[in-house]
């Protein structure tokens, strides 16, 4: 049911069309709020019945009953209000739950040239924070101002039953505020509009700088630090203020007005009862009525501001949604005995944020079973290579064939689902030590991941841990030591048992036990294996079958280590720049 109503939702361009898909989800909580405004709808004609009748006659007896009746009424209007609320937050629940998991859902498919240049912090505020605020302006619409909004409506129905002169001094101001919903209202849009983007700069910003704390006070830069975050926190308070000063000036206007329409109504009311065109308990009913029917409209400057909030925080979701810059894979092509072997023929590549060409006609052949690692200054293309082999970003011309097979015709999340990746920085998520290698393989048992944590030269140390596998890494694995994670992550590639593995400078900065425990490790599971190791140290590639030398995205050289050594060229000096006594 859910994925149905998501490809609905994922359509709607607007607040309205997104609530519309929801519809039936809402109808038994919209039907309580009809209820409970029916229920309230006769309370001014009961008090006309008081007065014209009972009160005239002294009679206690009908006062009683109709107090009864009322009594009845208020406790049905409890119900259904009670009733109608908790229905309308479920659905809203439900709604929230599936704006979250499209946002989710369309980050998988967003090309990474995109998210490059994303803010994670914006990106967060439109997962955690805009999903919220819709949900917010939603239930005060449809909780609050819309059964106000039908409860007064009846009202003015039955006050044109009692009277219809006095009912149309009420109606008269309705072209007035007319007036004020369209000046009001562009203003609050723009407000509104401008104070969404202010709030987003703010989230960016702060995501970003607190995530640098380290580096920050590491550097001694905390003045500059705070002067940046100042400036975006100061856009932000502007746009806030100038948004509660429109807000402010159309809640007077509303007071003002309605102030205005009460003291006609009751001038009016008082008139006609002297002249005898009106009856006291119907001029009481009017009085009554009064308060509920302007409630709406004295309610109209709150939910005005909160549905600009929503309509905003809904337009910056529908910006994320509706985002052109997909994956452009189609491929839906599986091979049934993936063996590992990797073709880059004529495959040219630059970032869409730059015009620099990152790789340039490269060619390679990487056979199956085969290890070859790239090393190359920064910036030369190696990790950009990896990622091009993942399909993470498509080159710019050329192709990549898997097997001979090109990846544009192959399902590439399955292929990536064939691949493991021991990164330099090993990220690791919030959790258990067991929950993190079983990420690679959800369905592994608990022997299996025992076995990859062997393998990995982890389970000395994680058996002694105070709880063992169920020891909490914390966020990012703050709580273990750089090897201590990077033998979780091997662990992690080993359960998956992948074809294809992908080393990205997986030894680099790691002291030098750390350093013997993981190259152990990756050498049992580089065994039998297409390995591609993108190297920092170069020491750690001597049993590499190849190595490609790589400078601005071309080979420059190619060979075994003692071939490349031998021949002197640019990775022996790279070697010797590193100066470590790799050649006695």
């Amino acid at each position: 049911m859910r994925n149905t109503i998501n490809g609905y939702a994922a359509k709607a361009d607007t607040i309205y069309q997104y609530v519309w898909a929801y519809r039936k989800r809402l109808m038994p909580g919209l039907t309580f709020a009809f209820l409970r405004s029916l229920m309230l709808a006769p309370l001014p004609w009961l008090f006309r019945v008081i007065v014209d009748e009972h009160l005239a006659a002294a009679d206690m007896l009908g006062i009683a009953s109709v107090v009864f009746v009322f009594i009845g009424l208020l406790f049905l209007h409890y119900v259904f209000a009670v009733k109608g609320a908790r229905a309308i937050a479920r659905v809203m629940a439900n709604m929230n739950m599936d704006m979250r998991s499209m946002i989710y859902h369309k980050l998988q498919f967003l090309s990474f040239g995109f998210l490059d240049q994303q803010k994670t912090g914006r990106l967060i505020s439109k997962y955690a924070f805009d999903t919220l605020k819709v949900e917010q302006t939603l239930m005060q619409l449809l909780n609050q101002f819309l059964p106000n909004v039908l409860y007064s409506l009846m009202i003015i129905f039955l006050l044109l039953t009692m009277n219809w002169q006095l009912s149309l001094v009420l109606l008269a101001m309705l072209p007035l505020y007319g007036f004020a919903r369209f000046y009001f209202f562009g203003k609050f849009r723009v407000r509104n509009q401008q104070a969404r983007l202010a709030q987003e700069h703010l989230t960016g910003t702060a995501s970003e700088l607190i995530t640098a704390l380290r580096l920050v006070r590491s550097f001694g830069e905390e003045k500059q630090a705070r002067a940046q975050l100042d400036v975006t926190s100061e856009n932000l308070a502007r746009s806030r203020f100038e948004l509660i000063s429109v807000n402010q000036s159309f809640g007077a206007f509303t007071q003002v007005s309605t102030q205005a329409l009460s003291l006609f109504v009751i001038a009016g009311g008082a008139i006609l009862v002297m002249n005898g065109m009106l009856t006291l308990g119907t001029l009481f009913a009017f009085m009554v009525a009064m308060p509920i029917i302007l409630q709406p409209v004295q309610m109209f400057a709150q939910v005005s501001e909160q549905y600009f909030i929503g309509q905003e925080a809904y337009r910056s979701i529908k910006e994320l949604l509706n985002s052109t810059y997909v994956e452009e894979w189609k491929g839906q092509q599986r091979l049934p005995n993936l063996r590992g072997d990797i073709k880059f023929e004529n495959v040219t590549f630059s970032y869409p944020s730059k015009d620099e060409r990152v790789i340039e006609k490269f060619n390679l052949h990487i056979r199956s079973g085969e290890h070859v690692a790239f090393v190359g200054p920064s910036g030369s293309g190696k990790s950009t290579l990896a990622n091009l082999v993942l399909g993470l970003y498509k080159p710019t011309s050329g192709v990549i064939k898997i097997d001979d097979l090109p990846q544009e015709r192959m399902n590439l999340r399955w292929f990536r689902r064939q691949v493991a990746i021991v990164m330099q920085e090993s990220l690791l998520l919030s959790g258990s030590i067991r929950e993190n290698i079983r990420f690679a393989k959800p369905d592994a048992n608990d022997e299996e991941v025992r076995r990859a944590a062997r393998e990995a030269n982890a389970e000395a140390f994680i058996n002694e841990l105070p709880e063992g596998y169920e020891s909490e890494v914390g966020e990012r694995g703050v709580s273990l030591s750089g090897g201590q994670r990077q033998r979780i992550s091997i662990a992690r590639a080993i359960l998956r048992n992948p074809k294809v593995l992908i080393l990205d400078e997986a030894t680099s900065a790691l002291d030098y036990e750390s350093e013997r425990l993981i190259q152990e490790a990756l050498e049992r599971l580089a065994h039998g294996r297409t390995v591609i190791t993108i190297a920092h140290r170069l020491s750690t590639i001597r049993n590499a079958d190849r190595i490609v030398v790589l400078r601005k995205g071309r080979v420059i050289e190619s060979g075994s280590f003692e071939e490349l050594v031998d021949h002197g060229g640019y990775f022996k000096e790279l070697l010797s720049a590193q100066d470590r006594p790799v050649l006695a």
